[in-house]
């Protein structure tokens, strides 16, 4: 199909990302003009355009421009302008809002209060719950919303941005980051991701492509893949049908337990750290409790009885028994040489070729 007739398209309702305008100029032939276009309804739809260059900006497209008469602002606590980078609410000033509610609870009816800079009651500004910040060019860019901050080991996170993130992934067609809570009560955040079908996609390869792009706290602590996100009846995300995570690792199917003495001496350390009586080799680190805190721990008790100094980008990268027992049998075999008889080792190493 081609739409070669076609100008303009406006995107809205939800936040574009690059993935969707590569395949909607892909696959329909399109060489015309993409906009961006971001407003609430309490203001009457659209109050911001970006037009989206010919390539994308990586991830999610930002929200651009006030439209005339519009103004923008993202403030902080405090009704503090946000400098450039800073994240604040996105406060929408506008003549053409709408009056307010009907019926509504009172902290619906104070989103729409009085501007903060002015002396005029009439002058009411529409506070949006969106979460975003100002690119340098002054352009505005969303990360979030207000009511879905968590905080992950007293760290404030934005999900929204979490999901920015992980939409660069080239493997990722479509995802979101949410946040949940454990049988204990402890805040998590949980991956949901649509694949483009390649292989080589794994809850561990999009965790080491997020920790080094994020501070380990922003890391989802879970992953779970789906055929498609489920949608509500107006196209948006239905959060309250997304799946609750299974902490059952996918390769525990195999209950493979720990076979040398390095997989077992991880075993016991993995096993008092987390609390859990049974560790199999393929087990997540991050899929059955840990997280960045706890892994420091393991850091230190691996340095102590196994007198390696892992760090933890090899956690990350290897968050299993079996990845962290090759990466020290690696490093040893590098510092020391072969750790094993030399009867057990193949004959070319006795030529010192490795």
């Amino acid at each position: 199909p081609s739409l070669s007739a076609l100008r303009c398209a406006f995107f809205a309702g939800e936040p574009l990302t690059e993935d969707l305008i590569r395949r909607w100029r892909t696959s329909l032939s399109y060489d015309g003009e993409i906009v961006n276009l971001y407003g609430p309804t309490e203001t009457t739809l659209v109050k911001c355009f970006f037009r989206v260059p010919d390539p994308p900006d990586a991830g999610v497209q930002p929200v651009g421009w006030p439209l005339p008469q519009t103004q923008a602002l993202l403030l902080a606590e405090g009704d503090r302008l946000c400098g450039i980078g800073e994240i604040g609410q996105i406060v929408i000033r506008t003549p053409f809002r709408t009056l307010g509610y009907v019926n509504a609870p009172l902290e619906d009816q104070d989103r729409f209060s009085p501007n903060p800079f002015r002396q005029d009651g009439e002058d009411l500004v529409y506070y949006t719950g969106d979460l975003g910040r100002y690119r340098p060019n002054g352009i505005v860019e969303i990360v979030g919303r207000l009511d879905d901050q968590v905080k992950i080991l007293g760290v404030r996170v934005e999900p929204g941005e979490v999901t920015t993130a992980l939409s660069r992934h080239p493997s990722v067609q479509d995802c979101v980051v949410v946040g949940r809570q454990d049988e204990s009560g402890e805040t998590y955040l949980a991956a949901y991701v649509v694949s483009t079908g390649e292989d080589g996609i794994t809850a561990g390869v999009l965790r080491s492509f997020l920790n080094a792009a994020l501070p380990s706290a922003f890391v989802p602590k879970a992953f779970v893949f789906l055929d498609h996100l489920p949608l509500t009846s107006n196209g948006k995300v239905d959060r309250s049908a997304l799946p609750v995570p299974d902490w059952t690792p996918e390769e525990q199917a195999r209950a493979v337990l720990p076979r040398t003495n390095v997989e077992e001496e991880l075993g016991a350390i993995w096993s008092e750290v987390l609390g859990k009586e049974q560790i199999y080799i393929h087990d997540d680190f991050f899929g059955i409790g840990g997280n960045s805190l706890i892994a420091t721990r393991i850091i230190a008790r691996v340095r102590e009885r196994l007198h390696v100094d892992l760090g933890l980008v090899n956690l990350f990268e290897t968050p299993t028994i079996q990845g962290l027992a090759q990466a020290i049998e690696t490093m040893r075999w590098a510092v020391g040489g072969p750790t094993q008889p030399a009867s057990t080792m193949p004959d070319e190493r006795d030529e010192g070729v490795l």
